[in-house]
């Protein structure tokens, strides 16, 4: 074991503040930068729509299955969207095997509401006969390998799959009430907003890493997560207890995520253009 592996291993505080002291992290970032991303779409090839997206070592890959479904009752012309993120055992020591845990069902509720802010999806498209029939997506994202910042990675993965989402036609005969599907033709699902996460790590009132790795995050004190749109406005800000933050704080979380927002949908579209 070398002299660094042996300070990591017994002071992992002092290692990791001799990195912040010098302006950089043990991966050799700076405290702003992000880590990169790949993007590949159409990787689940029984889904109707996938993609997996790998941030650093964190990757994810997200499924999606359509379902035909009957309508809520509030809501008898809108069709229905649910994320579920699952993180087992085998993707990182910190999750154990089980029910779903809470890191978990507070992605999947993040995701929802981003989902709903943002106005992602027009869910009336997605009605097929009204108090009759709707699709329903289901949108499964799997945690494959975890290192930190599974918010934006899960995010990017949902916003890429559903660009990637065929559903058959389908047709209703009024006369005899059947519902026919024609799997053989497909149309897309129309995504009329690009949501994009950006998630900083709060370590000190001086010091916010962006982008964070699972050392980041347990050095840490708190996260704060930003959404922004492809028209730089703020659709939701997601944060869970921590360190308080200055206005003039989240005004540079603003200015840093409004660039990761375009880096990101450039590379979701190419990505989908490779198909």
């Amino acid at each position: 074991m070398t002299t660094n592996e042996t300070w990591k291993s017994f002071e992992p505080d002092s290692y990791y503040r001799s990195f912040l002291d010098k302006k950089k992290r043990p991966d050799g970032r700076g405290l702003t930068d992000s880590r990169n991303i790949m993007i590949r779409v159409g990787t689940v090839t029984t889904a109707e729509g996938s993609s997996t997206v790998r941030m650093g070592h964190t990757t994810v890959m997200c499924g999606i299955k359509a379902e035909i479904a009957t309508p809520a009752l509030r809501q008898p012309d809108q069709g229905l969207i649910v994320p579920n993120v699952e993180l087992y055992a085998c993707c990182s020591p910190m999750f154990k095997a089980g029910p779903p845990g809470e890191k978990a069902i507070s992605t999947s509720q993040f995701l929802k509401n981003v989902i709903i802010s943002s106005g992602m999806l027009d869910l009336t498209e997605l009605c097929i006969v009204n108090n009759k029939y709707v699709w329903c997506l289901y949108c499964d994202i799997v945690c494959l390998n975890y290192d930190g910042n599974l918010t934006d990675a899960a995010l990017v993965a949902l916003v890429a799959a559903l660009q990637n989402v065929r559903l058959p036609a389908t047709s209703f005969d009024l006369d005899d009430q059947r519902l026919q599907v024609q799997s053989l033709r497909t149309v897309k699902v129309n995504v009329k907003a690009f949501p994009v996460a950006s998630t900083f790590t709060l370590y000190s009132e001086d010091i916010q890493l962006m982008d964070p790795t699972a050392e980041d995050e347990r050095q840490g004190n708190g996260e704060v997560t930003l959404v922004l749109l492809e028209n730089d406005s703020v659709c939701t800000t997601h944060k869970p207890g921590g360190r308080m933050i200055s206005e003039a704080t989240l005004s540079t979380f603003v200015t840093l995520a409004k660039k990761r927002v375009h880096t990101i949908n450039r590379s979701i579209r190419k990505a989908l253009s490779e198909t």
